[in-house]
């Protein structure tokens, strides 16, 4: 039988436990008969007093058996603990749903709780404690339809914990910061600022947005500004950018003989090279701030370029 949270592993078995103690202080004092006698006396005064002569005997007796066979079946289904339903401890387990730190998770169980209920607070768990038979029904069939219900439900991703992740993600790195600076101001705001005059609607460009949003446009990693033609492949940055090596073939400004120290790449090459694009060291920079956002999480993200709220700002 699954359950909700890890509490509830022990926490269904004391409930039980103690109901069971309960039911026996009923018993031992005579109060859960107190409803029959209750029944015996209604049905005599009642037909007593409104019945016609002769016809009150009968009426009182029909009455009384029917409802005193209604309050024994309500009695032995509804509150009676029954050896026939016990709740085993071994049956009982919780599979807690993946998170951004813990994709796969262990099911829990009472013997391996994964938490320190079974040590701190609920020790000594009963191993066995005994139901009464409409409640161990309803227990298992609310259980079943619950789980099968939310495993019927399509898969999310945890899409808080990326929020609190991408909320915690700095750069602290001042040079890196300057660099998505000069990145923001020499290939962002042009690209942009020509897809907001021009609004193409070329085929290529609807693909692009039909893949990966009406957004994709509004933040610096934009797979329009990247894959389309006319823009991160023809805009260039405005200086030579610190690490790039000088190429000939790209840096034509400059004099063959005598070239700068360093070169100034595109801006789909800025942004995209796996070593020195500014994509992968935003990545790795706010990876330091907070544990979890990079690797193949933040990668899935990016690679759809839908950022969440957070991670675009982190990113611009």
């Amino acid at each position: 039988m699954s359950v909700d949270s890890y509490l509830e592993l022990f926490t269904t078995l004391f409930g039980w436990a103690f109901y069971g103690v309960l039911w026996d202080v009923l018993v031992a004092t005579g109060i859960v008969y107190l409803p029959f006698l209750g029944i015996l006396i209604d049905n005599w005064r009642e037909p007593a007093e409104g019945g016609q002569f002769g016809t009150a005997t009968g009426l009182s007796l029909r009455r009384m058996e029917i409802e005193l066979f209604i309050a024994l079946l309500v009695v032995v289904l509804a509150g009676q603990p029954a050896a026939l339903t016990p709740l085993n401890a071994g049956t009982l387990s919780y599979a807690p749903p993946p998170t951004l730190d813990d994709p796969a998770p262990a099911t829990a169980t009472v013997a391996s709780p994964q938490s320190t209920y079974g040590s701190s607070g609920f020790g000594g768990a009963p191993a066995t404690v005994n139901l009464p038979i409409w409640w161990y029904a309803v227990l298992a069939m609310s259980s079943g339809i619950n789980h099968a219900v939310v495993a019927g439900l399509p898969t999310a991703s945890d899409l808080r914990s990326y929020a609190q992740q991408a909320q915690l993600a700095t750069i602290a790195d001042s040079r890196l910061r300057q660099a998505a600076s000069d990145f923001f101001s020499a290939c962002f705001v042009p690209a942009r600022s020509e897809y907001q005059a021009e609004r193409p609607t070329s085929g290529s460009v609807t693909s692009l947005l039909g893949t990966y949003g009406a957004d994709d446009p509004d933040w610096l990693g934009s797979h329009v500004y990247r894959d389309a033609a006319g823009f991160y492949d023809r805009l260039r940055a405005i200086q030579p950018v610190p690490g790039w090596p000088y190429d000939p073939s790209r840096d034509t400004e400059y004099d063959p003989a005598s070239p700068p120290t360093w070169g100034r790449p595109s801006c789909k090459q800025w942004w995209e090279d796996s070593t020195l694009g500014l994509r992968q060291r935003l990545i790795d920079a706010a990876d330091t701030t907070a544990t979890g956002l990079s690797g193949t999480q933040v990668a899935l993200w990016l690679s759809r370029h839908q950022p969440i709220d957070g991670l675009q700002e982190v990113l611009q």
